[in-house]
């Protein structure tokens, strides 16, 4: 049996474990861990101590786990730590801040990149793992809610509550996974290497949880989503390849009508309006239907999609006038009385039911006004974010070294609104692949140093990055330096 199962049944016995009361006993255990998973050298494993203080009174909040070195050997302390709280028929696994602070571990729960893994593992257990939604909080407490279904320990929850930021109950072999995530996560956010076959699962685990922050689309899943709920926009960062993929769904479904938003885009083009016309006695007036009633229209015979790319370029509440409120799935048919009445259509505007509207949204465009409120609520969004295998497919080295470095650094220090920057895998593949394959290197690098660099330092220029300002500066310049050494 491996040191590590030996350390799951001690968390599944909880109160009843044998070690309880001796605390050499948990340090041991614990060593016994840190030396099957974890690089030996002296330089790594004396960044830490270990901690037990494991008391058979029920009163007592009994805890043992891993704290960094640089502090007292008993008492309060700093930093993170990874911690069990052995409790009744189970323990609960948790990573906590020292009741001292933050210390000199306030680099890693200030890096957006530490919250988005641990968020990536609460989706892939399913949500058993809790995750404080503000890690720096030393407020708020584990929720009762949640707690109350824990093994019973609450002396060391009422001591703790507050600085425990990410924890799982421990009750059955199923939950080793999750205590195994958290684990590892707190020796390698703290520079300690993996070793054996507990790297080999770490490296395997970091591509779950990168695919977790930025899942792959799924043309299926988003295709059937179209066909049940009619009104879907794909969003995400330049170059992920939206507008691709909506052509793509699209034409798999049947006709198509595409439009292209941008700021001059009126009522009149969209739904219907008064165009004039050379007349015999000067101008005349014609009523012309826009893109949505043609779409409509079409609809009848059959699946259509209006195909709407860059949908948030437009004033959407002025382009869709009344005809916003028959943008709903599930009700009732609404009816809209047009203004103008062109030929060939009814007086009221109705939308066929074999009509899908599929747009295309670019999150990093902050010149446009976020979308209306009444107007999101009327469609579904699906995130299209940047894909490494389609960089990797074409084989060019540097390429895919530069964009794991990309979505690395935004990854890990820029925030939620900042990551919706982050470039897509277009600026580091060939732009012309139908050229002779021996020039794709070429053709690649000139693509990141003509495309790639002006977007991030337009991003810098305009100070888009917040927090992670430096860490993009950073990449541009490694870009900057490995383009330079291919001339």
């Amino acid at each position: 049996m491996t040191a590590f199962q030996q350390l799951i049944d001690a968390m599944r016995a909880g109160r009843n474990w044998s070690g309880m009361g001796d605390p050499n006993q948990a340090r041991e255990l614990m060593a016994a861990v840190y030396t099957e998973r974890y690089h030996g050298a002296a330089h790594y494993r004396d960044r830490y101590q270990l901690r037990a203080n494991l008391q058979k009174k029920e009163e007592a909040a009994s805890y043992a786990g891993w704290i960094t070195a640089d502090n007292p050997t008993s008492g309060a302390y700093q930093g993170t730590s990874f911690v069990w709280f052995p409790g009744v028929d189970g323990s609960i696994a948790v990573l906590v801040i020292g009741t001292d602070g933050f210390g000199s571990d306030s680099h890693i729960l200030g890096r957006p990149g530490h919250g988005r893994r641990l968020r990536a593992l609460r989706t892939l257990h399913q949500g058993r793992l809790w995750v404080k939604p503000d890690l720096l909080d030393l407020n708020s407490r584990v929720p009762e809610t949640l707690s109350a279904n824990w093994p019973a320990a609450e002396p060391a929850l009422k001591t703790y509550g507050q600085v425990i930021y990410a924890a799982i109950p421990v009750q059955t072999d199923a939950d080793a996974n999750a205590v195994e995530d958290l684990l590892d996560l707190f020796f390698a956010e703290h520079g300690t290497p993996l070793t054996g076959k507990a790297r080999a699962r770490w490296e395997k685990r970091q591509q779950d949880i990168a695919s977790a922050i930025f899942p792959r689309f799924d043309e299926t899943r988003v295709l059937s989503l179209l066909n049940e709920l009619r009104f879907l926009i794909l969003e995400g960062p330049p170059g992920t390849g939206k507008t691709r993929w909506a052509i793509r769904l699209a034409d798999q479904i049947g006709g198509v009508t595409q439009v292209q938003f941008h700021p001059a885009r009126t009522y009149e083009d969209f739904v219907v309006g008064l165009f004039p016309r050379p007349a015999s006695n000067g101008l005349a007036f014609e009523v012309r239907a826009g893109d949505l009633l043609r779409a409509n229209q079409a609809a009848a015979e059959g699946p259509h999609v209006l195909l709407i790319d860059e949908i948030n370029r437009a004033d959407l509440g002025r382009v869709l006038g009344e005809a916003v409120m028959l943008f709903e799935v599930g009700e009732a048919p609404r009816r809209a009385r047009l203004p103008q009445i062109p030929a060939g259509h009814p007086p009221e505007l109705e939308l066929s039911p074999n009509l899908l509207v599929l747009g295309t949204r670019n999150t990093a465009d902050r010149s446009i006004a976020r979308m209306d409120l009444a107007i999101r609520r009327r469609f579904a969004f699906i995130e299209v974010w940047p894909d490494l295998e389609v960089v990797a497919a074409e084989g060019v080295d540097f390429a895919v070294r530069l964009f794991s470095d990309c979505v690395h650094s935004f990854t890990e220090f820029a925030d939620d609104e900042t990551l919706r920057l982050v470039p897509g895998h277009a600026y580091f593949l060939d732009p012309r692949p139908d050229l002779d394959p021996a020039d794709r290197p070429v053709r690649v690098a000139r693509r990141l140093e003509l495309e790639l660099l002006p977007l991030l330092r337009d991003y810098l220029n305009e100070r888009l990055c917040g927090g992670a300002t430096e860490a993009i500066a950073g990449l541009t310049d490694r870009i900057s330096s490995t383009l330079m050494g291919l001339r």
